[in-house]
Parts: C-alpha cells; sequence; structure tokens
C-alpha cells in the first residue's frame, strides 16, 4: 500500500531487472538490436507527442520527450537475437502528484514493442 502511494508521488520511474512491480521489470524480445532500435524509430516517427532528442544505434539508446517528460530507452543485444529493454522516465513538473504516469507511459512503450516484436518475458538475464 506504502509503496502504491510512494508510486503516484514520485516524479521518476525506471525498468530493472528484479523491480517489485512486474510491469516495470526488464522486457526481452527476440530479436537483435538493430531491429529494436528500427521499431523504436518507427514509433518515434508515428507519434506527433514524441519529441526526439537522441537515437544512438551504435549505443543502443534513444532519447526523447513526451509533454514535460523525458525518456530514455536502453536497448542491450545479450545474446544472438535475445535483446533486453530498460527504460528511464523523468517528469518535470511543478506538481509533486503525478497519478503513476510515468509507469504508465513505460507500460504503454512496452505494449507497443510486444505488438511488433516477439516477446520473450521479463527478469531473463539469469536464464540467457
Amino acid at each position: 500500500m506504502f509503496r502504491k502511494l510512494k508510486n503516484l508521488m514520485e516524479n521518476h520511474a525506471e525498468t530493472s531487472e528484479h523491480h517489485v512491480d512486474e510491469r516495470l521489470r526488464t522486457h526481452y524480445f527476440k530479436a537483435n538490436r538493430a531491429e529494436v532500435m528500427k521499431v523504436i524509430r518507427q514509433m518515434l516517427d508515428e507519434n506527433d507527442h514524441f519529441k526526439g532528442l537522441g537515437f544512438s544505434e551504435e549505443r543502443g539508446e534513444v532519447t526523447f520527450e513526451v509533454k514535460q517528460t523525458f525518456v530514455v530507452i536502453s536497448v542491450v543485444t545479450v545474446r544472438v537475437n535475445r535483446t533486453a529493454v530498460d527504460l528511464n522516465v523523468s517528469t518535470e513538473s511543478v506538481l509533486p502528484l503525478h497519478f503513476g504516469s510515468n509507469q504508465k507511459l513505460i507500460v504503454s512503450i512496452y505494449d507497443n514493442l510486444k505488438r511488433r516484436l516477439t516477446f520473450l518475458g521479463t527478469s531473463l538475464a539469469e536464464k540467457l
């Protein structure tokens, strides 16, 4: 209960391999880094609300803004056709409450990737 209330007030959210919220765990896809980066670029190009700031295929990193929110997507190939995607989202606002908007944005991006790529699961680092 306390954690859910805390998430409503935070202006930052990020995914990780062992996050307590299953929705915010590292997602793995059956694709190489170039394929995932191509899909992310398509997502940015298709959404008028996303303002691309940086795109580095060599480092596997994408940065963009949506409204007052700054997003960093990290893409790492861990094995052939096994690629991990993590997100870091921060909101700049005078309001202390964000009602989980950062977490919702992460889930939305992950859902979009799942529609376009073959999803393998979450928290698979130790299994690969």
